[in-house]
């Protein structure tokens, strides 16, 4: 082995990588052995949420403040995102352990050993595709002008404020075209709220009862779940109403220049999603008989309608919807959607002019110095 390369294998990084997969593969094997139990994996899920969250909250500090001493909130955000991450990756491996081991001994409907791996493959596919397209493909850029960002350069009012103008509130957007805003709006802050509830109601539907704790999905009219409920409806409705509107857009804007800002396939799969998850919840309220607090789930009340009310159906419907749902979640980096991700960093790096004219210098100089070196 050559020195470098001795050298990297050497590193504490590599080294702390090394025994974070050997660990993962540990409590895999341990889970699928039938010797831990759910609790691990959710206590690593939600130890996981909470510093990506910290770290999350810690990058906003240190790029849009002055706050906090450089050198020590950098290595913060750093260690959470690391850290986090790498929670995040055993509880995936804990949890997958536990429930084959689990679906094998017979304990869990047959619906949810479908779901599993689909949920879990479409979860990887999207980690894999985010961190090739926003990450991987940045990285020769990030270390040839990386140096250029750092935090004592940055225009911290002119990110402000394209954060608020354009990241938020896409104000740009909405004097090209309200419609075209209405549209993006509805879609990408009825999706991220969505993913968000989703991620605290996994805490109350699957964590804490696996700590022992009260199993409140099993109470439809406990004041929490009723807040699920109608978190869940209303930001469904905001991806419903937004689809509607891109379809009618794409009718409007056929064979106009204007077509190039449409996504149909995209958004028929997303109302799919969104009118089988409504499906599932009409179903669920047709067949129970208590409708104490199903105003909260006033879309799905009105789905009732036109949902059937047998048990079979409503598991045929569970199935299409998971893995409906499973499958937007890895199409997400594979086509145009992930601009949804993309976009934003583009226009936060944009507003960065002096450091952008830094970079264009850079670049300039070495055309001329390498054009100087090639010359006889």
């Amino acid at each position: 082995m050559s020195e470098p390369a001795a050298a990297i294998a050497e590193s504490p990084d590599t080294r702390r990588k090394y025994i974070a997969v050997g660990l993962s593969g540990i409590l895999a094997l341990v889970g699928l052995a039938g010797f831990s139990n759910a609790a691990l994996g959710y206590a690593l899920f939600l130890i996981a949420s909470l510093l990506l969250a910290a770290g999350l909250t810690m990058l906003a500090m240190f790029a849009l403040t002055r706050w906090f001493d450089t050198q020590q909130l950098r290595r913060a955000y750093a260690t959470a995102f690391w850290t986090g991450g790498w929670c995040y990756v055993l509880a995936v491996s804990a949890l997958s352990g536990y429930f084959v081991h689990e679906a094998l001994a017979g304990r869990i409907e047959w619906n949810y050993i479908i779901f599993g791996p689909v949920v879990l493959a479409a979860i990887i596919i999207l980690d894999i595709g985010i961190w090739r397209i926003i990450v991987e493909r940045n990285m020769p850029t990030m270390q040839r002008f990386g140096d250029l960002w750092s935090r004592d350069k940055l225009d911290q009012p002119a990110l402000r404020k394209t954060l608020i103008d354009e990241v938020i509130l896409h104000r740009t957007l909405l004097t090209v075209s309200p419609f075209r805003w209405l549209r993006h709006q509805l879609i990408l802050w009825g999706f991220g709220l969505m993913f968000a509830v989703e991620v605290v109601a996994v805490a109350f539907r699957e964590a804490f009862p696996a700590f022992g704790w009260t199993h409140l999905w099993d109470q439809p009219s406990h004041p929490v779940r009723l807040a699920f409920d109608l978190a869940y409806d209303l930001t469904g409705l905001m991806i419903l109403i937004g689809c509607i509107l891109a379809l009618v857009f794409r009718v409007i804007v056929h064979g106009k220049p204007d077509q190039k800002f449409t996504d149909t396939p995209t958004v028929i799969f997303l109302l799919l999603v969104v009118l089988t998850g409504f499906l599932v919840e009409g179903s669920r309220l047709t067949a129970g008989s208590d409708f104490a607090g199903a105003g909260a789930s006033f879309v799905g009340l009105a789905f009732a309608a036109i949902s059937p009310a047998s048990k079979t159906a409503y598991d045929f419907l569970w199935i299409v919807h998971a893995i409906a749902a499973c499958g937007f979640i890895a199409y997400v980096p594979l086509k145009r959607l992930i601009h949804s991700c993309a976009t934003p960093i583009g226009r936060l790096a944009n507003s960065q002019v002096a450091i952008l004219a830094a970079k264009k210098s850079r670049v300039i100089g070495g055309l001329f110095n390498t054009g100087a070196k090639d010359r006889p």
